[in-house]
């Protein structure tokens, strides 16, 4: 089947019998990646990940890997000897640079080249990977001299990713104990593992059998209970292929739960073989304190091709209710026109009087710098920057780092570096966080925000107030102290910070409740410190 998809990393070597790809190539996938930022360590040292792919169809030996750093000050080379026989289906490895002379606060430029010789006995040269079509770019990532500037018990992560256990015609992620380091690098605590139902009940060897013992799902398991910290939680997940109430394919994200949810209606695996085999209502039933289901990119636009062959819809209101889902995933990538648009849903669903949270997540397969993915089946590949693991995350404040409890505690924002956050003080002193629910006459809103040098200085704080009687936002500019406003009888705040390096964030919301005749005054304060 012609698979009308796009995915990353791309699979190079689908074919039908007598049609190959334009971009397929004796050699297996072989991958270098880099983390787009890191925190400057006590070890000085920065992750190169590579990848190969595919080696059990096209065994290589890899001779060498050197890898060329640029600052605007100088070029430092590394040099790797590997001399390694690879095989296996799927190889990793992890290479340390050693960079305690690179200075901090600069974005560098990286080339990974790989000296190997392929299956027909032929040396090779190939620099950061071998996918044909692809113009030369190096790898950039900035050096930070700090973590990212959240405070004790602002836990940041990543609620929706592709490991090596995604793994099919089209597409294929990176294992967890890599991700694992490099989200340790980037500045993250905490991952979700959504890796397809269509893939975890495949065999092993053959992504078109499935496995009645599910045996990859029972291995997913396993391997997120080996390679989960403290310090870096991983919780084993799945992105659901589920029926809404049009009967078509939208995707949920089921975390933590104890079974493995079926659903194949858009895998692909048969022609045309495209309903789904669970249906959204049926989630209500399953949740419990242990698990969280979220709405993964529910208003994303579906291409008329997917809606043809895959049956793929998109979530709606009805969807909504009826599966008792209230987490939605609306950023799926760093676009920010995409962004924008799902903001203003979120915002048109708020109006409404829906208490609908938002989450953000990239949607990565690996992925760690640069997207590669296929544009035109067998005829063209395509890089972009706009799901990269990590780099719009999901930050929830609790006591401890329980992705879980903390994302069901209501206190979260998304963000792609700099940091926001705000709440109320009523009467006595009794605080309202974002999430929360206050119905009080007079409280003031205290709001705190910090960046860095590498997200670049605050351009604007927004406070939205949202008046559920007059379906309309007001919109105002925060820049000084003490202003007086009048809230709504019923409504919600929410907040929203932008820096002059296209730093943003996005604040859940306070909602507000009143029965009486009066609404809420609240005086303003900045907080310029935690």
């Amino acid at each position: 089947m012609l698979i009308p998809l796009i995915f990353s990393y791309a699979e190079i070597h689908y074919h039908l019998k007598y049609l190959y790809p334009k971009y397929f190539q004796k050699q297996p996938e072989i991958i270098a990646d880099v983390p787009f930022r890191i925190c400057k360590n006590p070890d000085n040292i920065l992750p190169i990940l590579y990848i190969i792919k595919d080696a059990d169809l096209f065994p290589i030996e890899i001779i060498q890997i050197e890898v060329i750093i640029k600052t605007s000050a100088e070029v430092i080379k590394q040099k790797f000897q590997i001399n390694e026989q690879i095989s296996q289906k799927y190889h990793s490895n992890l290479l340390y640079l050693n960079i305690p002379e690179l200075q901090s606060e600069q974005e560098i430029a990286l080339t990974v080249i790989f000296q190997i010789i392929d299956s027909n006995l032929k040396y090779c040269t190939i620099i950061n990977d071998n996918f044909k079509g692809l113009a030369f770019n190096p790898f950039r990532c900035y050096i930070s001299e700090t973590a990212l500037p959240y405070p004790n018990h602002w836990y940041a992560g990543e609620p929706h990713y592709h490991s090596n256990f995604t793994d099919d015609q089209v597409e294929f992620g990176a294992d967890i104990h890599s991700t694992k380091i490099m989200g340790k690098a980037l500045g993250l605590k905490w991952l979700f593992i959504t890796d397809h139902s269509y893939d975890l009940d495949d065999c092993e060897d053959n992504y078109l059998v499935n496995d009645p013992n599910i045996g990859k799902w029972k291995k997913l398991d396993r391997e997120v209970k080996n390679e989960s910290e403290e310090d870096f939680k991983i919780i084993r997940g799945e992105e659901v292929s589920i029926g809404n109430n049009l009967n078509q394919n939208v995707h949920l994200l089921a975390i933590n739960h104890t079974e493995l949810i079926e659903g194949k209606g858009d895998s692909a695996e048969k022609w045309f073989d495209n309903k789904p085999q669970r249906q959204l209502h049926e989630i209500r039933k399953l949740q419990s304190k242990n698990n969280i289901f979220i709405a993964a990119h529910p208003f994303e636009k579906i291409s008329w091709i997917q809606k043809l062959t895959l049956n793929r819809g998109n979530w709606d209101i009805d969807d909504l209710k009826q599966s008792g889902v209230n987490f939605l995933q609306l950023i799926n990538s760093n676009n920010f026109k995409d962004i924008k648009k799902q903001i203003s849903n979120w915002a048109r669903l708020l109006l409404q009087g829906h208490q609908f949270y938002l989450i953000a997540g990239n949607d990565a397969h690996g992925n760690f710098n640069v997207m590669r993915q296929i544009k035109l089946p067998f005829l063209k590949l395509f890089h972009s920057y706009d799901q990269i693991f990590g780099k719009f995350h999901t930050v929830f404040h609790y006591s401890q780092n329980n992705p879980i409890q903390g994302l069901k505690n209501r206190e979260v924002f998304v963000s792609n570096g700099p940091f926001l956050n705000f709440f109320l003080i009523g009467k006595s002193n009794k605080k309202y966080p974002i999430g929360s629910f206050f119905k009080e006459k007079k409280a003031t809103l205290n709001f705190e925000a910090k960046t860095s040098l590498e997200f670049g200085e605050i351009k604007i704080i927004k406070l939205f107030i949202g008046d559920f009687k007059e379906n309309r936002e007001k919109k105002l500019i925060l820049i000084k102290n003490y202003i007086k406003l009048k809230l709504p009888f019923n409504g919600y705040l929410r907040m929203e910070l932008y820096t002059n390096k296209n730093g943003m964030v996005f604040t859940n919301p306070i909602w507000i409740y009143h029965n009486k005749k009066y609404g809420c005054v609240i005086n303003l304060m900045y907080l310029d410190k935690f």
